[in-house]
């Protein structure tokens, strides 16, 4: 993981747990999906008891992206103790605790170089 998709995951935290919790309290239907760079997504779904934490890829002709095998599935149970390595990966390695997603440097500053960018669109293709 890239050090601004750690950041995109880092920051997505809080609306991960509320929706954690939506899904334990079976409060209402959870369908949450947030991209985090890349082709990566992190996923909290009813009917999944788990925050999944997948690279996607988008199918030739087809405008809908979809799950490849690649990623990991955290169970509900372990959600508390990855916040807990989360930290200490913050605290113990200062550059990654200090990392800003890519869409807050400096070429971003247009939307022609922001769409360029990889992280930030990874199934956009632009004309040549």
């Amino acid at each position: 993981m890239c050090w601004c998709r750690w950041a995109q995951f880092r920051q997505s935290i809080e609306e991960i747990d509320s929706k954690v919790q939506a899904l334990t309290l079976n409060q209402d239907e959870v369908k949450y999906r947030n991209h985090i760079g890349g082709g990566f997504y992190v996923s909290v779904t009813s009917g999944f008891p788990c925050v999944d934490i997948r690279k996607f890829f988008l199918p030739p002709q087809e405008t809908e992206v979809r799950a490849t095998r690649k990623g990991v599935a955290i169970l509900l149970r372990e959600w508390a103790e990855m916040k807990t390595v989360v930290n200490s990966i913050n605290n113990k390695y200062v550059a990654l605790g200090t990392a800003l997603p890519c869409y807050l440097n400096e070429d971003h500053e247009s939307q022609l170089s922001a769409l360029q960018c990889h992280d930030c669109y990874p199934f956009c293709q632009l004309p040549s």
